[in-house]
């Protein structure tokens, strides 16, 4: 779980996937929605968050990466 305060508010989630390789996090959250193009804005977004919220705990920058199987 990671919560993150935006001037919206707060957002919280539950993170699919993350790891450190040197001093670099990779944020991967999984969608497997049969039809995503209503929704792919949204999930991106939503991935962005959970990235910042892992540069908000650690101090290191994180790549948020949609994986859509």
């Amino acid at each position: 779980p990671v919560v993150l305060a935006t001037p919206e508010g707060l957002v919280e989630g539950v993170l699919d996937l993350a790891f450190r390789e040197d001093d670099h996090w990779t944020v991967v959250d999984f969608k497997t929605d049969a039809e995503l193009a209503d929704t792919t804005a949204r999930y991106a977004a939503q991935v962005r968050y959970y990235a910042a919220a892992i540069t908000a705990a650690t101090g290191q920058p994180a790549t948020a990466t949609l994986l859509i199987v």
